[in-house]
């Protein structure tokens, strides 16, 4: 299965101009057998989408991108919104206990990744790769650079990466993507193929805009 892991939409997100039903039309031209919807801090466009996704019988999967003090997380298989910054720790602990899984997002970009210290000071790397199973290892919205830097950690340390094409434009969505061996129907078989590993990132062409 091809997923895009990594999308915002206008319902949640104000920084994205992509209408929902373009958004499921454009994935279904683009090849892409599901979506993750990753609305900042909340659920509310995964689980909208979600719906508009059935109309058309398309797979859409409901995750969030939360801010945490010491970077931005992608949340997979948890249920509830996560309001406020909170510490990186705090998410992973409560987003664990509910069976789901945390996975940082863009970690090398200026701000908001991991390693820019706009933040907090950066975790050493051992560290984060004790911390996390994944990480996004490409990102649209990343340079060219930060996304080698992502490459070349997983390839070090043996940690799996992920591909998400961070659209907030229509013409982004699956610009980048994951391929999974594995049939996924639901938020708990993600989090399973996500633990597997059985997966690789592409990034299929550049994005129309970079922030």
């Amino acid at each position: 299965m091809i997923i895009d892991m990594h999308i915002h939409t206008m319902i949640s997100s104000t920084c994205s101009l992509i209408d929902p039903e373009q958004c499921i039309q454009r994935a279904v031209e683009q090849g892409l057998d599901a979506i993750c919807v990753t609305e900042h801090d909340t659920l509310e466009g995964g689980r909208v989408m979600k719906e508009i996704g059935r109309q058309y019988e398309f797979l859409v999967l409901a995750g969030m991108e939360v801010m945490s003090r010491e970077g931005h997380l992608l949340v997979y298989g948890y249920d509830n919104d996560i309001k406020g910054v909170q510490s990186a720790e705090n998410v992973i602990k409560e987003v664990t206990a509910a069976g789901g899984i945390v996975v940082p997002a863009h970690p090398w970009r200026q701000p908001f990744g991991w390693y820019s210290g706009a933040i907090d000071r950066p975790l050493e790397e051992t560290e984060f790769a004790r911390i996390f199973q994944v990480i996004e290892m490409y990102n649209g919205l990343s340079t060219a650079d930060e996304n080698a830097k992502g490459k070349a950690f997983c390839a070090a340390t043996g940690i799996h990466g992920i591909g998400g094409s961070d659209a907030h434009r229509i013409g982004d969505v699956g610009a980048v993507v994951t391929e999974f061996a594995d049939d996924i129907a639901d938020e708990t078989q993600l989090v399973a193929a996500l633990k597997s590993g059985r997966y690789v990132p592409h990034i299929l062409r550049p994005l129309e805009d970079r922030w």
